[in-house]
């Protein structure tokens, strides 16, 4: 029998599969994080890509830097004093920095977590404040981007003459991976901005992994460039969540640079495709609703056959997270028909995970092992419970009663599987 051990909440879902089955470990690379942190910051912003890097930065008046909300486990603890410090040297005093909390369409960060965010020390060196989309005035526009994309930016940002970002490079089911200069369109843009940039999510091209020649990554850098960035840092982690890579300099070519990194990290070969699934997401706080924990799902459906299952173990302690998603999923009686319904509309945030969801239910079926959801928000899912992942392998392989490989992603919003083509 084989064992089975999965992030869930914070804790684990366990299960055995029974002999005769060929199982895949499908997980990040265990690569080694740097022996230390802080000196990889500085050696990062000693050694710029592409730009003059702090130096980019020399006379500015005022500095505004970005950085993520609490979703996202950068270590801005670690970054930001070193970035500070670099500031220092060429002139630049604290009282002349802001730090922005990129909160996206997140609820904006409320002050008692600024300390969680950016760390004691720099909360209380320097102003920080929170990205708010829907505040009265924050927003100012810009321009429109090529692809029509109106762009709204927060104006703390654009009153600012030295421009900062700072994000963690990780796979993206829409822009390819995240960061760059995602962590200004996105983190500090209005609502028409993020929804128009969105809704390229349609497009084949809009994937997990795929950055040069996706529509979403690209109109995301070329707002970016319309705007303006003086500098970028951006950080890779291993599955500890220890730095393995920090990059710094120009906002594309620094964040190619660690994009091709990650690849390294992220991206596992898979050898075929497999009957059965089994899933987390990663545990607290990836699996904390189904809005967050389609991520998984979405990363695991390419390795599935069609018509095969995918066990979801996703606590989901908020339910499912979003009111515009549960819509969504009423808005059809089939995958495809929420799909069609979607598409048929004028793209709107919250619907589209509805799309996303879906995307994975036209290929497999899905057992939903979450305690969180009840049989009636399971059914507007369209996906099954079971109790546990015991019981969720049993039911799926008396199913699949031919079932002859099972792939197991305990980590699967890290993971990009790579299915590797036999000549």
């Amino acid at each position: 029998m084989a064992k089975v051990k999965v992030p869930y909440g914070e804790g684990y879902q366990v299960g055995e599969l029974p002999p005769g089955l060929k199982v895949y470990e499908i997980a990040p690379r265990n690569v080694a994080g740097v022996n230390d942190a802080v000196a990889e910051i500085r050696r990062a912003l000693e050694n710029p890509i592409g730009n003059r890097g702090i130096e980019e930065l020399r006379g500015a008046k005022k500095v505004v830097i970005v950085v993520s909300d609490l979703t996202r486990p950068v270590p801005n603890a670690v970054i930001l004093p070193v970035l500070l410090e670099k500031l220092n040297a060429i002139g630049i005093k604290d009282e002349q920095v802001t730090v922005l909390v990129g909160a996206g369409l997140h609820r904006p960060a409320p002050p008692e977590e600024f300390p969680l965010i950016v760390g004691p020390e720099v909360a209380a060196r320097v102003r920080v404040i929170s990205h708010d989309a829907h505040a009265p005035g924050v927003l100012q526009p810009v321009g429109v981007s090529s692809r029509g994309t109106p762009i709204w930016i927060n104006k703390h940002y654009l009153e600012a003459d030295g421009r900062i970002l700072v994000g963690m490079i990780d796979p993206h089911q829409i822009v390819g991976y995240s960061a760059g200069a995602k962590s200004l369109v996105i983190g500090c843009g209005g609502e028409a901005t993020i929804r128009a940039n969105h809704a390229h999510l349609v497009e084949p091209e809009a994937v997990l992994g795929r950055v040069e020649g996706n529509p979403a990554r690209e109109d995301i850098d070329e707002i970016g460039g319309l705007v303006g960035i003086n500098l970028i840092v951006n950080v890779i982690l291993n599955n500890r969540k220890e730095i393995v890579r920090a990059v710094a300099g120009h906002y594309l070519e620094a964040h190619r640079a660690g994009v091709a990194v990650a690849r390294e990290v992220c991206e596992v070969p898979v050898p075929e495709v497999v009957d059965l699934a089994i899933v987390s997401p990663g545990g607290f706080p990836k699996d904390i609703n189904l809005y967050q924990a389609q991520k998984g799902l979405y990363h695991a459906t390419p390795v599935v056959k069609e018509g095969g299952i995918i066990i979801l173990c996703a606590e989901c302690r908020e339910g499912a997270g979003e009111e515009r998603f549960v819509a969504g999923m009423k808005a059809g009686d089939t995958p495809e028909a929420v799909m069609a319904s979607f598409c048929s509309r004028e793209f709107a945030m919250g619907y589209h995970k509805a799309f996303l969801w879906c995307r994975s239910l036209v290929r497999a079926r899905v057992i939903l092992v979450g305690s969180g959801v009840d049989e009636e928000l399971a059914q507007v899912m369209m996906v099954r419970k079971a109790p546990d992942l015991q019981a969720a392998i049993v039911l799926a392989l008396q199913e699949l009663p031919h079932a002859g490989a099972v792939a197991i992603l305990p980590k699967a919003n890290s993971t990009i599987p790579v299915l590797v083509r036999k000549s």
